[in-house]
């Protein structure tokens, strides 16, 4: 304590510990990913209830699939990058 900061010294992250966040990291995108096939799931629920034709309807189907694999991606992309960054040394 200098008076207007107080600094509390943090050792640096053991090798067992950095595994730990990255499974811990791991759980948050797992649910992460079911929370988009939820929100994928209530979409198409949501689709069937509307009076469009079929043609229609699969093709929004197909757009609401292609957007959940896009996030998907990113989420799996962003979680290799943290990955890595946590596993540094």
């Amino acid at each position: 304590d200098d008076g207007r900061v107080v600094r509390v010294p943090i050792p640096p992250l053991t090798e067992e510990r950095r595994k730990e966040i990255v499974k811990t990291a791991s759980g948050k995108v797992e649910e992460a990913k079911i929370a988009m096939r939820k929100l994928r799931d209530d979409a198409r629920k949501d689709l069937k209830n509307e009076e469009l034709s079929d043609d229609m309807k699969k093709r929004a189907e197909k757009e609401i699939d292609d957007i959940t694999k896009e996030f998907g991606a990113k989420v799996d992309k962003l979680f290799a990058e943290k990955q890595a960054e946590i596993m540094k040394i």
